[in-house]
C-alpha cells in the first residue's frame, strides 16, 4: 500500500450470534465460515494489516485459534461494546484508516476492498462503504466494507452512546447522516447489472444453505463476477 496513513482492515467475528449461534465454524463449501473470510481479505492489495477482532469470551477461543493458523492477529475484547472494542484494536495495531469487515460475509472480495479504501483516500469524506446498497449504489449486499478514520470512531467512543450503538459499531453514523459527510462507493457496471436483490451475509441456518450451493461453483480467490454469476445461475436473478 503506497498509502502514507496505515490502514487496517479490522474483522468483527464471534461464536455467540444471537440468530445463529456458532454460524462462524459452520462450513460453507466445507471450509468454516471464518476461513473464508480471512482468506479473501488477506488477498487485498489496499490493506497493511489484517486483524480478528473478537471477544474475551472462551467460547471464541477457536476462532482465535484458527486466525493464529492463518497468520492473522487477533484483538480481544468487549463482547457487546464492540465500538470499543474497534477503538482499543485501531489503537494497538496503529490503524489510521479502518476498514471494517464483519464476518458473516464469506464472499467479501479483495477487489471491492481496494476500491472502498483507494475511493476512501482519494476523497473527503468520513465514511464510505460498498457493503450494503444504500445511497443508490447499487451494490449487492455482502461484497463490500466500511472505511472510515480511526480519529472518527475514537470521537464516537467518547459520547454517551446508546448500547445499541456501541454494539453496532457505525450505526451512530447512520443514525446522525446530518453529522458526517456520507459517501458510497461507485458501483461498476458488470457488478450493478446484477441488481440488489442478491444477498451474499449469513444471518440465518436458511442463509447458509442456500450460499452452500453458491460456495461449491467457487474458490477463495473467486471473482465478484463469478460469485454473482454462480448465484443468478442458481436462483434466476434477473439482471437490471
Amino acid at each position: 500500500m503506497n498509502s502514507s496513513h496505515k490502514v487496517v482492515a479490522l474483522i468483527q467475528a464471534r461464536i455467540g450470534s444471537r440468530r445463529f449461534p456458532g454460524k462462524m465454524l459452520r462450513k460453507l463449501s466445507g471450509h468454516p465460515l471464518i476461513e473464508w473470510v480471512l482468506r479473501r481479505v488477506q488477498q487485498s492489495q489496499n490493506l497493511d494489516a489484517v486483524v480478528l477482532a473478537t471477544t474475551n469470551l472462551n467460547d471464541d477461543d477457536p476462532l482465535v485459534e484458527f486466525s493464529n493458523g492463518l497468520n492473522v492477529p487477533v484483538y480481544r475484547g468487549s463482547e457487546n461494546d464492540v465500538l470499543g472494542r474497534f477503538v482499543e484494536a485501531s489503537k494497538k495495531f496503529e490503524g489510521e484508516i479502518i476498514v471494517r469487515i464483519c464476518a458473516d460475509n464469506p464472499f467479501v472480495a479483495p477487489e471491492e476492498i481496494d476500491r472502498a479504501v483507494s475511493f476512501f483516500l482519494e476523497g473527503e469524506s468520513d465514511y464510505v462503504f460498498n457493503h450494503i446498497p444504500q445511497m443508490n449504489n447499487r451494490y449487492p449486499d455482502g461484497l463490500g466494507v466500511e472505511v472510515m478514520r480511526a480519529e472518527l470512531l475514537e470521537s464516537m467512543n467518547a459520547l454517551p452512546l446508546e448500547p445499541r450503538h456501541r454494539e453496532h459499531v457505525t450505526s451512530y453514523i447512520w443514525d446522525h447522516t446530518l453529522q458526517f459527510k456520507l459517501a458510497p462507493v461507485p458501483c461498476p457496471p458488470e457488478i450493478q447489472n446484477y441488481g440488489e436483490n442478491v444477498k451474499l451475509d449469513i444471518d440465518t441456518p436458511a442463509d447458509l444453505e442456500r450460499l452452500e450451493k453458491v460456495g461449491r461453483l467457487l474458490k477463495f480467490d473467486s471473482t465478484p463476477q463469478e460469485i454473482l454469476k454462480a448465484w443468478q445461475d442458481l436462483y434466476g436473478q434477473n439482471r437490471t
